[in-house]
Order: C-alpha cells, then sequence, then structure tokens
C-alpha cells in the first residue's frame, strides 16, 4: 500500500485532501507541524511526505532536511503559496521531488502523486532484480543428495499456494529455504513479510502480526497495519513457529483457516490472501505430544515438509558453502583469496559444525580477514575450529589430540602474555627452549 504523510497546520486543507487522496485509494496520515511528522516517520512505513512550507515548530524546509539525513530515499513534495516561492526553489535544491503553489489544483496535485509513485515502483523494481540476481547466483549452495532434494523439491511446490513447514537446527539455513520458495513462487513480486516468533512477546506479536487501532491499548498512539495485512498477495514466513504460544497458535490457527481477521481494538474485518512459510528448529511431534503445541495447527502447516538435515551429515557441502562464502566476502573486503585446497578441506571436514552454515560462515570470514595474500591458512583454520569447539573435532587418535589441546593451550598463553616467551614459560612450567621447540613445531607465529 503506497502510504502518504500530509503535513500541514491548516486542519481545513487537511480534511479536504485527505478525503480526496482517500477516494484514489491511497492511506492517508496526517500531521499539524514537522516535528509531529518526524515522530509518525520513526514508526510508520511512509512511501511520500507532502509538507507546508510554513508551519509553527518546524517548518517544511527543516522538516525536508531531517526527512534527507535520515529517510534520503524518501520523496517529497512542498506546498507553497505565491509568497513562499523562493522557499520552494530552495527546497528543490535540498532534494524535494517537486513543489505545487497553494491553492492547489486537485488534478495537478493527484498527477504529481501519481508519477511519484510510479518512479517509486520502477526504483523498487530496479533494486529487487538486482538483488535477486546477487541471491540466485548463491541460492542454497551444496552437491548433497539432501540438498539437491530440496532444490527439487523447491521447484515442484513454489508455484502452488500450500503452506510449508521448514525443519532443522539453527544455523542450518531455514530463512535461506523460504526465501528461495518465495523467488520461485507466483508471488515473487509481491513482498515476502519476516516475523521471527521467538524474538517477541506474546502481546507484541500480537500487535505485530494483526496490527493495532490508534488507542487500542496504552501507547497505541496511532493506527499499526499488521503483517498478515502487509503480506496480502504475498508470503508471510514465520520464523521458530514453535516457540509461538499456546494463545497465539490458536488465533494464528483461525486466521489460516478463515483468511480473515480484525486489528487490535476493532471489530472490522480485514480478509488477506497471503502464503505462509513456517520454520523451527524443534521437534513439532514432540511438542504436540507434550502440549507444547497445537495438534490441529500442526497438521494445518505441515502441507509441504522441507527438513534441512545438519552440515555433519552432508560434509560433501563443506566445499563448496566455504568457497562460496571466501568469494563473497573477499568481493565485500576488495581481498583476492583463492579457493581452498584438498587439505583444508579434509580439516573442515573432520569438525562437526555444532553451529552449523552459520558457523562455517563466520569461520570463511575469519579466514578472509587474517590470510597471508592470496590463500587461507590450513593451520589458522584448525586452530580456529579448535578454539570453537574443541569437543567437535574428530580426532584421528588420541596423540593428535593431546598434541592439538597442547597447542591450543600454548597459543592462548602466548597471546595473554603478549608473546613475551620468558613469561610465557615461566607462567606454564617449561623451559625458553623447550617453548621455542613446541612454537617451531606448532609452527606458530604472532600474527
Amino acid at each position: 500500500m503506497f502510504n502518504i504523510l500530509l503535513v500541514d497546520d491548516d486542519l481545513g486543507f487537511i480534511h479536504i485532501h485527505k478525503k480526496i487522496l482517500e477516494r484514489k485509494n491511497y492511506r492517508v496520515i496526517t500531521a499539524n507541524s514537522g516535528v509531529e511528522a518526524i515522530e509518525i516517520l520513526k514508526r510508520e512505513n511512509i512511501s511520500l511526505v507532502i509538507t507546508d512550507i510554513v508551519m509553527p515548530q518546524m517548518g517544511g524546509l527543516e522538516l525536508l532536511r531531517n526527512i534527507k539525513k535520515y529517510w534520503s530515499d524518501l520523496p517529497v513534495i512542498v506546498l507553497t503559496g505565491k509568497s513562499s516561492i523562493e522557499s520552494a526553489v530552495q527546497s528543490m535544491r535540498e532534494g524535494a521531488y517537486t513543489y505545487l503553489t497553494k491553492p492547489v489544483n486537485v488534478d495537478e496535485f493527484l498527477i504529481e502523486i501519481n508519477k511519484c509513485r510510479t518512479y517509486q515502483e520502477l526504483k523498487a523494481e530496479n533494486i529487487y532484480l538486482k538483488e535477486r540476481l546477487i541471491q540466485e547466483k548463491g541460492e542454497f549452495l551444496g552437491k548433497s543428495s539432501v540438498v539437491n532434494g530440496i532444490r527439487d523439491k523447491v521447484m515442484i511446490a513454489a508455484p502452488t499456494n500450500s503452506t510449508i513447514l521448514i525443519t532443522g537446527e539453527s544455523g542450518t539455513g531455514k530463512e535461506l529455504i523460504a526465501e528461495l520458495f518465495h523467488r520461485k513462487s507466483l508471488r515473487k513480486n509481491k513482498p515476502l513479510i519476516k516475523v521471527n516468533c521467538a524474538a517477541l512477546s506474546e502481546t507484541i506479536l500480537e500487535s505485530e502480526l494483526f496490527g493495532h487501532e490508534k488507542g487500542a491499548f496504552t501507547g497505541a498512539s496511532e493506527r499499526r497495519i499488521g503483517r498478515f495485512e502487509i503480506a496480502h498477495e504475498g508470503t508471510l514466513f514465520l520464523d521458530e513457529i514453535g516457540d509461538m504460544s499456546l494463545n497465539m497458535q490458536t488465533k494464528l490457527l483461525r486466521v489460516l483457516q478463515e483468511k480473515e481477521f480484525q486489528r487490535v481494538g476493532s471489530s472490522k474485518t480485514i480478509y488477506s490472501d497471503f502464503r505462509l512459510i513456517a520454520a523451527t528448529n524443534k521437534d513439532l511431534i514432540k511438542e504436540v505430544k507434550e502440549g507444547n503445541f497445537r495438534e490441529d495447527l500442526y497438521y494445518r502447516i505441515n502441507v509441504i515438509p522441507v527438513h534441512i538435515t545438519p552440515l555433519r551429515e552432508r560434509k560433501e557441502d563443506i566445499g563448496v558453502l566455504f568457497n562460496h562464502f571466501i568469494e563473497k566476502i573477499s568481493i565485500e573486503m576488495n581481498r583476492n583469496i583463492k579457493p581452498i585446497d584438498h587439505e583444508l578441506e579434509r580439516i573442515l571436514k573432520t569438525y562437526n559444525w555444532p553451529g552449523n552454515v552459520r558457523e562455517l560462515k563466520n569461520i570463511a570470514e575469519r579466514g578472509v580477514v587474517f590470510a597471508r595474500e592470496d590463500k587461507i591458512d590450513a593451520n589458522f583454520i584448525k586452530n580456529q575450529l579448535i578454539f570453537n569447539n574443541d569437543s567437535s573435532f574428530d580426532e584421528k587418535s588420541l596423540k593428535e589430540a593431546r598434541e592439538n589441546f597442547e597447542k591450543n593451550f600454548i597459543i592462548e598463553a602466548l597471546i595473554e602474555n603478549q608473546w613475551n616467551i620468558s613469561k610465557t614459560a615461566e607462567e606454564i612450567g617449561i623451559a625458553r627452549k623447550n617453548l621455542y621447540e613446541k612454537i617451531k613445531k606448532y609452527d606458530l607465529q604472532e600474527n
């Protein structure tokens, strides 16, 4: 929806022009000063600001400067009387989309707004297409049978409206799969709206999903459009749905069944046609048995199940993913790092990756940051994996496990003592000569 913020201290002007715009199906929010407009901008998703130049507290020019400072892409149409044309010209220099003189010609008023809307839509489409090209280049990489199976399922199920339930451990890429389903769907040109159910309290989550009317509760100073409504004709992604309270589960089930809901504090029924994708790292069947998750909701959302196995169970994907992250991060950091060799890939595959793909990406970034010249050092990466989680490293023998512990212990002591050899040797209880030998044995270097 195209949301217009109309700012003027003339209440008669506000009343008339709000009605004109609403008849053209624009959503209009009003403010009587620049100060009030700034507060609205902080909490509402505004598409266009139309403001008078001369107002008390904060005039239109000062409001424009604030908008260009904090919401630089937001277009502003300035309204001015004949006596303040110079201010209008100044506003154009400072980034206003255009200006109109009062009394406003209604046809010209609507034409300029429609031109601005068209420009914004073309701009958004251009950004979307660029992002899509970047995303599709690296979409859900891997060569394992698990990844190939998921890709096949996406190609078959994405064009339908069926609800998707994505399960898997934290860090396996559930959100990436949700994005892929949306991009391959018939709703790809409409919004993908994401909500993390675990990050919000029940009250806030209800307001976030359903929206609320002004005065619905303490602090509800303006109407808020909910995610159900924003996702109309698009896709709604509910991440960590297993953390949703039973009360909210009941309300969600009703919306999914009827495709209708009411904002908090309103009796007006709103229809919304969205495709639901849900994700969780919990075993929902177990949660149902324990009474933590509604059985009827489980069967409602589990239409197309997609399970992503942890990285430790599809280690053939590790090299492909790691090289992808190296390439992406190298571009961001303006570096030219080569793909990993067989030795480093072997080391990566001996680690169990408790943090899954998210942890792999972090290690890749660390490798790029500390890489010498154009290559990531295998020993550096192995040390990072030991630091991350010693128990998750698959050693070939007790001897290797002991050596890795000793190496890790010495590195920590050296770092703590800022590579002062004498002080480190004294602290860990060995001769300086022996410490030098250990440093040489494990090829330890200060950087």
